[in-house]
């Protein structure tokens, strides 16, 4: 029998992020064997700024080769940290059934968290008035009117943590001021019926959307519909891999062995043109 070579989709691994968990991109490795085609599904690096851009170029290459080392083909899909990292902005599988894109549009001011989200909301509304009524209805127009709003930023300066204790001082930074831990919270609530709304006006068709962005794992389901976040690679909010093989959807956490990521236990599975879990989900 043939070998299954699955589609296998990530997001959010935030190269070049002082907080991310990932020392060497060749520690990612093991995610990739066994994959036909690798998605990052947005922020894989950090390319928002002017500084630091050619490091986040050079991750950029270093994970085609990782995939390439394995045998899959990496296919990369913009975030709101890598913007211009492609020319593609969502994906769609399984004859439209399956729906991924990295989930930045589902906000206006795209991370309502960040300290930088009055920027970008400014940034988000001049480039949809520039674009006219027209924008609202055409689901690329959107995404890259997001991507645009996103690159309002790279003429900041960055203000990220470094050192060894980058780490932490990252997530203290995300819970300070207390109203921004609650807004991650408020976030986290109110994502899946936001990524089902993005469906419903840009993809009916779609029954399964596999987004990131927001950082916490998980699997909702909202009527006919099933919304996957594949979480990031960053300390908090877990981390899962999704494979996809003609019209059936796998799902598996990401292990750690060691200083290694790899594919660990599955966790749901779904038959993408029916819907249904062979789990009872």
């Amino acid at each position: 029998m043939p070998r299954e070579e699955p589609i296998r989709i990530i997001s959010d691994i935030h190269l070049g992020h002082p907080a991310c968990v990932v020392e060497k991109v060749e520690n990612l490795a093991p995610l990739f064997q066994g994959a036909r085609t690798v998605v990052f599904n947005g922020d894989s690096v950090e390319l928002r700024f002017l500084k630091g851009r050619l490091s986040g170029q050079r991750n950029v290459e270093a994970l085609r080769q990782a995939c390439l080392g394995e045998g899959a083909q990496p296919m990369f899909i913009n975030g709101n940290h890598d913007p211009i990292i492609s020319q593609d902005s969502h994906l769609d599988l399984v004859g439209g059934a399956v729906l991924v894109t990295h989930g930045d549009l589902l906000f206006h001011d795209i991370s309502p968290w960040s300290s930088e989200a009055v920027i970008i909301k400014k940034a988000h509304t001049e480039v949809l008035e520039a674009l006219g009524d027209d924008a609202f209805h055409d689901f690329e127009t959107r995404l890259k009117a997001s991507k645009r709003a996103a690159m309002a930023m790279e003429l900041h300066k960055t203000n990220l943590p470094r050192g060894p204790l980058a780490s932490i001082a990252t997530v203290l930074r995300e819970c300070w001021p207390p109203w921004r831990s609650l807004e991650i919270v408020r976030c986290w609530v109110v994502t899946p019926e936001k990524a089902v709304a993005l469906a419903r006006v840009f993809r009916p068709r779609a029954r399964l959307i596999i987004i990131g962005h927001t950082h916490l794992c998980g699997i909702w389901r909202r009527g006919p519909r099933i919304v996957i976040n594949t979480g990031s690679f960053l300390p908090v909010g877990g981390r899962l891999i999704v494979d996809v093989f003609e019209d059936r959807v796998t799902l598996r956490k990401v292990a750690r062995a060691g200083r290694l990521f790899k594919p660990g236990a599955e966790i749901r599975s779904f038959t993408a043109t029916k819907l249904k879990s062979h789990e009872g989900f």
